[in-house]
């Protein structure tokens, strides 16, 4: 139908074809077609540009019957929308058709719904599309300026994204219960938050990478790094933020089959749960005693642990070299294990 409705109106505009433009609109409605999908709609039915004005961005999109995008200059014979929404128009060259009118009057009541249902399902917090188009890399700068108003957000003022590994938990709307503002999507097997506030305490299982700090603008920038901390986690290093890094991110991209092929990542990977606890917490604390404290052990206990594992290792842990280098073996450790979908060190 699309198209043959306006060049059948040239010789018969009747209340038929009128009844298949109404029909035509309310199906789009009804399949909850997305802004985009209704500009690429109504350009090929009515085989000439049509746009859309949206007020929440102030931005002015422009598509073709071929679907593709660019953004006008000016605007010609614009239908405003209700609620200040914004405007809708058709740029037909040489003399209107007969269905015109009844095109761009049932265009616009589509475009109204289907705007104010988008704003609706974001300030509820239900749509996860919305957080996934401010999260990607892909994003325009304009849809994600767009994608932030809906979900409650400044693209101008600091958010952070937090990638977060769960057990079955619906870790946001206990969140959102608590006055949080959070905005969450479901990525694979990682949840994508957007916070404007504190950070979430985890539920148990959990391990959370957070991303810097940036104008939610930049949001994409704080998800990619969010993902990367999120790959340095585990279970008795849950959190892990981007900045604390530092020159371990270069080693974020390496894969699995490099890693794994170092030496100190295998002599680590074969040490006993009880050794890599006490390695981690001597890494952490740089003392025998003040790590013994950490893990609640004697110290003499805790520094036999630690002979056991520099046997394993090749390698002493008295000094900071031996440390620096342990600590290195251990975050590739874990990244490996996230790599590979295992349960981390």
């Amino acid at each position: 139908m699309q198209g043959l409705l306006l060049r059948l109106s040239t010789l018969d505009a009747d209340a038929e074809s009128a009844v298949r433009v109404i029909a035509y609109f309310d199906s789009l409605v009804r399949d909850h077609v997305s802004v985009p999908v209704l500009l690429t709609a109504t350009a090929r039915l009515t085989q000439c540009p049509v746009g859309l004005l949206d007020a929440a961005t102030g931005r002015r999109t422009r598509t073709r019957p071929d679907g593709s995008v660019d953004t006008p200059a000016a605007l010609e014979a614009v239908r405003e929308l209700s609620s200040g929404l914004g405007a809708v128009w058709m740029e037909r060259e040489g003399p209107a058709h007969g269905l015109d009118e009844i095109v761009l009057e049932r265009y616009a009541a589509a475009a109204e719904v289907t705007l104010e249902r988008a704003a609706a399902l974001a300030r509820t917090g239900q749509d996860p599309a919305l957080v996934e188009l401010a999260l990607s890399a892909e994003t325009g700068e304009a849809e994600r300026a767009r994608a932030l108003r809906l979900l409650g957000f400044d693209p101008a003022l600091p958010l952070q994204a937090l990638a977060i590994a769960l057990p079955d938990t619906d870790l946001a709307s206990g969140l959102r219960a608590m006055g949080h503002r959070v905005r969450a999507a479901r990525i694979g097997d990682t949840e994508a938050v957007l916070v404007a506030t504190t950070h979430p305490e985890l539920p148990e299982g959990a391990r959370m990478g957070i991303g810097p700090e940036l104008p939610g603008a930049r949001a994409a920038e704080s998800w990619a790094g969010a993902r990367t901390a999120l790959r340095f986690t585990g279970p008795h290093d849950r959190v892990m933020r981007w900045s604390d890094l530092g020159a371990l991110a270069l080693f974020a991209d390496l894969p699995e089959q490099a890693i794994a092929g170092l030496d100190d990542v295998r002599a680590m990977a074969r040490l006993g749960g009880e050794s890599l606890l006490a390695v981690r917490a001597l890494c952490l604390v740089g003392s025998v005693r003040g790590a013994a404290g950490a893990v609640h052990l004697h110290h003499s206990s805790l520094a036999v642990r630690i002979a056991r594992a520099e046997r394993v290792l090749g390698f002493s842990l008295a000094d900071q070299p031996g440390r620096m280098r342990a600590h290195l073996a251990l975050a590739l450790v874990r990244l490996r294990a996230n790599i590979r979908g295992e349960t981390p060190a």
